[in-house]
């Protein structure tokens, strides 16, 4: 995970609970999420799918904080 990628989700918190994301947060979302996994999920609005990757994302997040 870039220092970029730390500082949105830093700064856009909110994405891992349940609110409705913009078209921007839903493309950054899944561009960190294909960045730390390497895979290429594309956007979608499946709900199961998006969870998956906030929680992903949320663990990752909050390893990083924890290491600095």
């Amino acid at each position: 995970m870039t220092q970029q990628d730390l500082k949105w989700l830093e700064a856009n918190q909110l994405i891992f609970g349940n609110i409705r994301l913009t078209k921007e947060q839903h493309a950054e979302m899944f561009d960190i999420y294909n960045r730390i996994t390497g895979e290429n999920k594309r956007t979608t609005s499946c709900g199961r799918c998006v969870m998956s990757v906030k929680k992903r994302l949320k663990f990752e997040y909050e390893k990083q904080r924890n290491q600095n």
